[in-house]
C-alpha cells in the first residue's frame, strides 16, 4: 500500500510537470530562438545592423574602417549589447518560473521532554530523542490560467524592444561617426582654403603699405587691410578649433584615446563623390522596418499582455506541493527504506477583497495600453516626417551645391580674364588679389554645401532605419 502511495505521488508530480511543459512549449521555442540569434560571431551580428553595402557606396576605406572600429569598440554600443543580454536572462528567469521548483533539505533536531508532560490522563516519562529529516520538496503553481506563460511572453516582447534599441543605437552611432568624419574633411578643406586667403591678405597688406609709403593711398587703406588680415587670421583659428573638436569626437566614438586624435587618418573632401542614385521617394514598407517603429509595436504587444495579466489577477491561484524524503530518530536509520515520508497537497487561494487594488491595476494597464497605441501612431507619423524632411533637404542642398560649383567655375573664368589684363598691364597685381580671394571664398561655400549633401544622405539613411 505504501509503495502504491509513493508511486501515485511521483506520477502526480510528473503529470503536473508535463502539463506545464505543454503550456510553455511555444514560449520555450521563442526564447531558444532569441538565444540563437544572440549567439554567433560578433562581427556577423553587428554587420547585420551596420549595412556594409551602404557604407561602401562612399568609396572611402578610411570611413569604412572607422565605422567598424566604432561598432567593435564604442562603449555605448557595448552597453546596448549588454542590455540585450541582461533582458535575455530576464526572459529565461520568467521561463524558469513556469516549472516546478525542487528543494533538497536536511534538518536535525534534538528534543527533550520532562515527566510533567501528559497526554490526557496518560503521563509521559521523561525522555530525549533526536530527529533526522532529509526531505525533497516540490512546489508548483498550477498555471491553468497561463499567468506565468503570459509573463514570459511579455518579457520576450521586452527583449524584442531592447534588441530594436540596440539596432537603433548601431544606426545612430555609425551615422554620427560618418557625420563627424565628413565635418573633419570639411574643416580640413576650409583650413586649406583659409590659409590661401590668409596668404593673399598678407600680400595685399604688404602692397598697400608700399603704396602708402609712396603716397599712393591713405592710411585708412592700411587700417582696412590690416583689419581684413586680422579677420582672416581669426577665421583660421576658429577652423582649427573646430578641427580639434571634431577629431576628439571621432577618437572617442571609435574607442581611441584623444591623445591620438590629431594623427587620425582621413581622406580628402575633393576625392569623395556624392552618391548619385539616392531615391527620391521611399516606400512605406521600408519605413515599417525602422527599429523605433518595431520597438513601439513590441511594447504595444507587451502592454496588451499586461492587460491580460491584470484580468487574470481576478482568478484564483492553485499551488501544488509534494514532499518525499527520509525521517528517523537515528542517523543510521535515515537511509532505511522503512524511514521514508511522502506527502502531496493542493491549495487554492482566491482574493475576495483587496481594497480595489486589482481594479486599479487593470485600469492602469488599460490606460498604459492606450498610451502605447497613441505612441505607436505618433512614431509612424514622425517617421514619415523625418524621411520627407531628409529628402527635401537632400534635394535642396544638392541643387545648392550644383549652383556653387557653377559659381566657382564662372568666377574662375573671370579670374582668368583678370590675369590676362594683369599680364597686359591693364590692372595692377593688387587688383588681382581681390579676385583670387573671391574664387577661394566661393570654393569654401562649395565645400560646405558638398558636406551638407553628405550629411543629408546620412540623415536619409538614419530616417529609413539603415535600409537604403
Amino acid at each position: 500500500m505504501n509503495k502504491q502511495k509513493l508511486l501515485i505521488l511521483f506520477l502526480a508530480a510528473s503529470l503536473f510537470t508535463a502539463t506545464n511543459i505543454t503550456f510553455s512549449a511555444e514560449t520555450k521555442k521563442q526564447v531558444n530562438k532569441e538565444v540563437k540569434q544572440l549567439k554567433g560571431s560578433v562581427a556577423d551580428y553587428r554587420a547585420e545592423f551596420i549595412n556594409r553595402d551602404w557604407w561602401s557606396r562612399f568609396d572611402d576605406p578610411v570611413l569604412s574602417d572607422y565605422i567598424f572600429k566604432a561598432a567593435n569598440a564604442n562603449h555605448d554600443l557595448k552597453i546596448a549589447t549588454l542590455r540585450v543580454s541582461e533582458t535575455k536572462a530576464t526572459v529565461q528567469d520568467y521561463l524558469g518560473k513556469e516549472f516546478p521548483t525542487l528543494n533538497l533539505g536536511g534538518n536535525f533536531q534534538r528534543e527533550k521532554t520532562s515527566d510533567n508532560v501528559s497526554m490526557g490522563s496518560f503521563k509521559l516519562n521523561e525522555y530525549s530523542q533526536s530527529k533526522f529529516n532529509f526531505p525533497l520538496t516540490m512546489n508548483y503553481e498550477l498555471d491553468l490560467w497561463l499567468k506565468n506563460r503570459k509573463k514570459t511572453l511579455g518579457a520576450a516582447k521586452e527583449l524584442e524592444a531592447v534588441k530594436y534599441d540596440e539596432r537603433a543605437a548601431f544606426i545612430s552611432l555609425t551615422s554620427t561617426v560618418a557625420a563627424v568624419y565628413f565635418n573633419i574633411l570639411r574643416t580640413d578643406k576650409l583650413i586649406e582654403l583659409q590659409k590661401q586667403i590668409l596668404d593673399l591678405r598678407n600680400n595685399q597688406f604688404d602692397l598697400i603699405k608700399v603704396k602708402n609709403a609712396y603716397g599712393l593711398c591713405p592710411v585708412s587703406d592700411i587700417i582696412q587691410s590690416e583689419k581684413t588680415l586680422t579677420d582672416a587670421q581669426t577665421g583660421l583659428t576658429e577652423l582649427e578649433k573646430q578641427q580639434g573638436i571634431f577629431l576628439n569626437q571621432l577618437a572617442v566614438l571609435i574607442g581611441e584615446s584623444v591623445n591620438n586624435a590629431s594623427s587620425l587618418k582621413r581622406s580628402s573632401l575633393d576625392d569623395l563623390d556624392l552618391i548619385k542614385d539616392l531615391p527620391t521617394d521611399i516606400k512605406s514598407d521600408i519605413v515599417q522596418k525602422r527599429p523605433d517603429i518595431l520597438k513601439a509595436e513590441a511594447l504595444l504587444q507587451k502592454s496588451k499582455i499586461d492587460v491580460d495579466l491584470a484580468r487574470k489577477d481576478f482568478l484564483p491561484n492553485i499551488n501544488i506541493t509534494g514532499q518525499y524524503g527520509f525521517f528517523a530518530n537515528s542517523l543510521s536509520k535515515t537511509i532505511n527504506s522503512n524511514s521514508y515520508i511522502a506527502s502531496i497537497g493542493a491549495g487554492l487561494v482566491q482574493t475576495i477583497f483587496s481594497g480595489g487594488q486589482r481594479f486599479a491595476r487593470l485600469k492602469v494597464r488599460k490606460f498604459k495600453y492606450e498610451q502605447m497605441i497613441e505612441n505607436y501612431q505618433k512614431i509612424i507619423l514622425q517617421s514619415f516626417q523625418e524621411i520627407n524632411d531628409s529628402l527635401a533637404s537632400l534635394k535642396a542642398d544638392t541643387s545648392k551645391n550644383n549652383n556653387n560649383i557653377s559659381r566657382v567655375n564662372l568666377e574662375q573664368r573671370n579670374l582668368d580674364l583678370i590675369n590676362i589684363k594683369y599680364e597686359t598691364g591693364a590692372i595692377s597685381y593688387l587688383d588681382t588679389l581681390e579676385y583670387k580671394t573671391r574664387v577661394i571664398s566661393l570654393e569654401k561655400e562649395q565645400a560646405q554645401s558638398k558636406t551638407d549633401c553628405f550629411i543629408d544622405s546620412l540623415s536619409l539613411y538614419k530616417a529609413t532605419g539603415g535600409k537604403l
